[in-house]
């Protein structure tokens, strides 16, 4: 099986090289050599970026080599570089030299690896899905940044794969929706069990799987829509001082926050949004997105719900009463009539537009279309041991960062996976992320 697997992840690093080259040309040189906005890096900086990990992992840890590039060991890495420093970058066909380099050396070690090693990073094949997982998520970091640029300023890259269907460009505006009832499901009392409970690929975060009890819960059938949220706006939200937190009341202040942050007033009461390659009218029935985890808290408390626990969010999405789903359908790999991911329609679909998605209790779109907000801090799970690094997981276990479950419409397919934890600092909001609203039962 060693060598299927091999050809597997080399046709899997291909792919992934490519897309993330076809994001970079979506704007000029010019545009990706300066900050988006918000104080980031330049958007180039991730593409040296991802080759100088490919390099450490593949190229020094695994086959014993020196750094291909000692200058790009220091740019870019965001430890030794701060986001301020990060200025004079090379040139991104330098760039692209430097990670073809890479990858030849890359795939000489995944030719030589032996999986059956004892060794963790090697066994199964783990390193190199390591790699192909920061790249992946690099892509989606790319897409939030791609996202601050004008729309003038863009070019629409081709959808990835053979799935894209009619719907995917028509000015962002799927078919009419379903119509799934809303409302909110109960979650009967009982344990599940939480994390990545599958011999396959997940970060440290994820495991060790351990049962966890809970008593029931409720938890809306749908996310938050734009046309609920505008109810949040309009009824003065970011001006009621009892829906917010000290601390988020404090961060409205500093940084105005007076809407979701794509949203614009379009004369009287109507909304406007920008979206990746254009700006039109509100669309209601799409999940809101661009809020940090304050708004999502305050629009929770207006709502008079709350947000769900990340073990709540977690049993909804992936338990179906005896074991643990790998997706919110089941372990069926993510598909187009499943759930808006990879990039295939360049923004969000209506929260009721993927019914064969549900999970086992009906919520919809628990896997992709946008990231939603736990209440959860990122924390360690019990029994937990860092691996590979502790720069991924352990140092951001500070109380500051929350979870958000589910993936995005740019999020990959494996990183779909019901046990994957993205976390964010509470006042972040250029992710693609929204909110989906519990109460106790």
């Amino acid at each position: 099986m060693t060598q299927p697997r091999k050809d597997e992840i080399a046709a899997a690093m291909r792919e992934t090289r490519a897309r993330t080259l076809e994001l970079f040309d979506m704007a000029g040189e010019g545009e990706l050599r300066e900050s988006p906005g918000f104080g980031f890096r330049p958007v180039i900086w991730h593409l040296a970026h991802i080759g100088v990990f490919e390099a450490y992992w593949l190229l020094q840890k695994v086959a014993g080599r020196p750094a291909p590039d000692e200058r790009y060991e220091r740019v870019f890495d965001p430890i030794r570089t701060p986001r301020e420093e990060s200025k004079d970058l090379p040139a991104r066909r330098e760039m692209e030299a430097y990670l073809g380099r890479v990858r030849e050396g890359a795939l000489d070690t995944l030719a030589a690896a032996d999986f059956g090693s004892r060794d963790p990073l090697l066994r199964g094949g783990y390193v190199f899905d390591l790699v192909l997982e920061h790249e992946r998520q690099h892509q989606e970091t790319l897409a939030y940044l791609l996202q601050l640029l004008d729309p003038s300023k863009k070019v629409r890259a081709a959808a990835p794969g053979s799935e894209r269907d009619a719907e995917d460009f028509n000015h962002g505006r799927p078919p009419a929706p379903s119509r799934t009832p809303g409302g909110m499901v109960t979650i009967p009392e009982g344990p599940f069990l939480m994390g990545a409970a599958w011999d396959s690929f997940a970060y440290d975060n994820e495991r060790p799987a351990h049962d966890v009890f809970l008593p029931a819960y409720k938890l809306a059938r749908l996310p938050v829509t734009n046309e609920e949220y505008a109810r949040f706006v309009a009824e003065g939200g970011y001006e009621r001082r009892e829906f917010w937190g000290e601390e988020g009341w404090g961060w409205r202040e500093k940084e105005g926050w007076g809407c979701p942050l794509y949203w614009r007033r379009e004369g009287g009461r109507c909304w406007s949004a920008r979206r990746m390659f254009d700006e039109g009218e509100l669309e209601p029935g799409h999940p809101v997105t661009g809020v940090s985890w304050y708004e999502a808290e305050a629009y929770a408390r207006f709502a008079g719900g709350r947000l769900p626990t990340e073990a709540e969010w977690e049993k909804a999405a992936s338990w179906d009463g005896a074991r643990k789903r790998r997706f919110a359908w089941g372990d069926a790999e993510p598909a187009a009539n499943l759930c808006n991911f990879g990039a295939r329609r360049w923004g969000t679909t209506p929260v009721d537009h993927f019914p064969a998605g549900a999970s086992f209790y009906g919520c919809l779109d628990m896997s992709g279309n946008v990231w939603e907000w736990t209440s959860s801090p990122f924390d360690a799970f019990p029994g937990f041991e860092p691996f590979p690094y502790p720069e991924y997981s352990e140092t951001w276990f500070d109380g500051d960062h929350r979870v958000l479950k589910g993936g995005s419409w740019a999020t990959s397919a494996p990183v779909l996976r019901a046990s994957f934890r993205n976390f964010f600092r509470r006042p972040f909001r250029i992710a693609f992320a929204g909110l989906r609203l519990a109460e106790d039962a």
